[in-house]
């Protein structure tokens, strides 16, 4: 970041109003890839509302606008940093609210033209030009202290929450000068602070409301209370595809509590739409839920009525196979298929992984209500476009009638950037005519649509007589991520899905050989599929990390040193897999029973490595520790950049270990916990995380790191200790 002054435009960078309170509201502007150090980039077509990051009020209170989800992982706490640092006041003290008009032009995410939060991309977007807001609010309070004070603003600082001229030892709270600073031109330039002069960027250590969620008082979704709300649940089709042929509600209307049952329609018609299902609404959860037990719905049959699991990979197999099938080229160079013939040693191995569901802390709970031709949300809403979108198309309801009262969430990892609930309850709260609280239950999570998809790779590889990597192909089968909601996408020129290509394209793939062929094939079970943390990652770091160790076997040398050796013009990418391997203590002796493996990758500019430390004792295999290394380039709040990637190393156990679920004529087997194993506090291992800042300047994205090298850091660690190599998921321990 260069920290040479910046010359700002009113149009570009400001649009500063007095509130209705005589407050002072700042908004910072970037238009889509412009960043602080290019400040000739061309200004949007029009001027912004006065919308703001900044507010402050003559009451001295300051509000930070935040206008990501926070699902839990702390993006309010660092976006609020990122201001506040500028701006001279403690983060942790002021306060952080989510925008009234989400749909504001400069909140759209600009890489993927919709309001949403996700793909770790929070932080190191916004960082910019929050640090920005918060430095033109600073520089406009001490233009107003200086007017007052006749001094001129050079000779003004600020500290937490004041102007303070030192000479004369005079100061000013913010909220004494919201009254001048809201009626003041545009400053023509601002200076961004020192990373040096930081108090809270790189330094927190703690998320806030921490407390009040350790001690129950914080407020989630499923503690909304609204005057005549009703609570709904809804009985979804058991086999995927299926729909309602008739329903007897008489049993249901007889519980007490029980005051509507409606049939939801489904909206095949939307891409990610609901599934027709019948809601029951009452005064309370357990009402609701004892009704729908009642229920006597009877439903059709569905194409996918004898779809099972089991047999996916065989088709998926197949379609590798077959000349028709969709084919995109990822990653290519030289000529993959002239090295098998001549090559010293060639290499083929398969890799698959199941169908995993995202099951949040927090099921799917949100409410709404449709009133004088306006629709008003309730909850934690990822995609604030998908809301909108409910809004239209089942209420006709326009932009400017749609309200989202935005909330923390208990977990998303995909789930909440599904479509279907936001369209169930609109419709239900628009046939009601009071709000209703639409909740799932866990079993409604399990077995609710857009899971992770199940996935086949297909590696080859050829090493000549030196040993050396000389041919590499992957052939990655899997459904296209986001053709529900991205439709068209296969028409454009590149015919890519970036979502189902992560670590495999050229900005993230570790491995130069000379000969290199990377391809997405597109299978479609037609079974729907969704989000899910870390997407893609998962499935095609599991093969690549897996099969680079198999041919480092292959060649008879060290899995790290192999690495290592194929790795071009990435210096941040070694140093992390390098300080894992030596902190984790590779190449050093072990206890007898006790083996090592190692995964890396890169993703959202960030890089990671992970040692995984197995051993056998009295017949019984167990993860012991696992080391984890990250280059993130600046963490803006340490403390949670260390937390989300805890979360990843266990969400990757899970992957390793445990998730999986099957799918046997149409219908999910799994119903909750008890058949859905998941990563528990007791499975942990001893973790050692280091983060490392490779690029002071400019944060990368964690919230997605952690878990894709876990699973073939273990894998590879089985192998070692076993010398038994497991291709698919759940692994075996033993």
């Amino acid at each position: 970041m260069s920290l040479d002054q910046i010359e700002l435009s009113r149009r570009v960078f400001l649009k500063q109003a007095a509130t209705v309170t005589g407050g002072l509201a700042v908004a910072f502007y970037l238009p889509p890839g412009m960043t602080a150090t290019d400040p000739k980039a061309p200004a949007p077509a029009a001027e912004f509302e006065p919308n703001a990051w900044v507010r402050i009020l003559p009451d001295g209170t300051v509000k930070l606008v935040v206008h990501k989800h926070d699902s839990g992982t702390g993006t309010q706490t660092a976006l609020a940093a990122c201001v506040a640092e500028e701006l001279d006041v403690n983060p942790m003290t002021v306060q952080v609210i989510t925008p009234e008009n989400p749909f504001f032009d400069t909140y759209i995410h600009p890489v993927w033209k919709v309001f949403s939060t996700g793909g770790s991309t929070s932080v190191s977007l916004e960082y910019d030009r929050l640090r920005m807001a918060g430095a033109t609010a600073r520089a406009l309070l001490m233009t107003a202290a200086a007017k007052q004070w006749k001094v001129s603003p050079d000779s003004c600082t600020t500290e937490e929450g004041r102007v303070v001229h030192v000479a004369s030892k005079r100061h000013l709270a913010y909220g004494e000068l919201v009254s001048v600073a809201a009626h003041l031109p545009a400053p023509a330039k601002v200076t961004l602070k020192d990373p040096a002069q930081f108090k809270y960027i790189g330094k927190l250590r703690h998320k806030r409301d921490a407390a009040a969620k350790v001690c129950g008082r914080f407020k989630y979704s499923i503690d909304v209370v609204l005057p005549q709300m009703l609570v709904a649940v809804i009985q979804r089709a058991p086999v995927i595809g299926a729909t309602v042929l008739s329903v007897d509600s008489n049993a249901a209307l007889q519980v007490p509590g029980v005051r509507k049952v409606i049939r939801v329609p489904g909206r095949p018609d939307v891409l990610g739409g609901n599934v027709e299902g019948v809601a029951v609404l009452a005064d309370n959860y357990w009402a609701a839920h004892q009704g729908r037990d009642q229920l006597q719905v009877q439903w059709s049959e569905s194409a996918l009525s004898g779809f099972d699991s089991d047999q996916l990979a065989g088709a998926q197999a197949a379609a590798i196979e077959d000349k028709q099938a969709q084919r995109v080229t990822a990653m290519a160079a030289g000529d993959v298929g002239a090295q098998w013939a001549t090559a010293a040693k060639v290499l083929e191995a398969d890799y698959r992984m199941p169908y995993k569901v995202q099951n949040p802390l927090e099921p799917i709970c949100i409410t709404a209500q449709v009133k004088d031709n306006a629709i008003t949300y309730w909850g934690g809403v990822q995609v604030p476009s998908s809301a909108l979108e409910a809004a239209q198309a089942v209420c006709k309801i326009s932009q400017d009638h749609v309200t989202i009262n935005e909330l923390v969430s208990g977990g998303s990892f995909g789930a909440r950037e599904a479509k279907y609930w936001l369209f169930e309850v609109a419709y239900l709260a628009q046939q009601a005519k009071v709000p209703v609280k639409l909740m799932n239950s866990r079993e409604d999570e399990m077995r609710a649509l857009f899971m992770h998809p199940a996935t086949l790779h297909r590696a080859k590889g050829a090493l000549d007589a030196q040993g050396r990597l000389s041919a590499l192909q992957l052939q990655a089968v899997s459904p296209a991520s986001p053709e529900q909601w991205e439709p068209g996408y296969f028409e454009r020129p590149d015919k890519m899905d970036y979502s189902t290509t992560e670590a495999i394209t050229a900005w993230d793939f570790a491995y130069r050989p000379a000969n290199l062929d990377l391809v997405w094939v597109k299978h479609e079970s037609n079974v729907p599929s969704g989000w899910y943390r870390s997407v893609s990652f998962i499935p095609n770091v599991f093969a690549v990390e897996s099969f680079m160790d198999e041919m480092a076997h292959a060649a008879g040398q060290d899995p790290l040193a192999f690495r290592l050796a194929h790795m071009q013009d990435r210096p941040r990418h070694v140093a992390v897999l390098k300080s894992a391997a030596e902190r984790a203590g590779w190449g050093q002796p072990l206890p007898p029973g006790t083996a090592l493996g190692i995964a890396t990758h890169q993703g959202y500019t960030s890089f990671i490595a992970v040692v995984a430390q197995v051993s056998k004792k009295d017949g019984v295999t167990t993860v012991d520790k696992l080391t984890c290394v990250v280059d993130c380039g600046l963490a803006v709040s340490p403390g949670g950049v260390e937390e989300q990637l805890y979360g990843g190393l266990m969400w990757g156990l899970g992957h390793a270990l445990f998730d999986r679920l099957d799918i046997k004529q149409g219908r999910v087997v799994q119903s909750n916990f008890h058949d859905y194993r998941v990563t528990r506090m007791s499975d942990m291992p001893a973790v050692d995380i280091l983060v490392v800042d490779g690029e002071p300047g400019k944060p990368g994205g964690v919230g997605e790191l952690g878990s894709p090298s876990v699973a073939p850091a273990i894998a590879n660690a089985l192998f070692n200790l076993t010398g038994v190599r497991q291709r698919s998921t759940p692994l075996t321990l033993g």
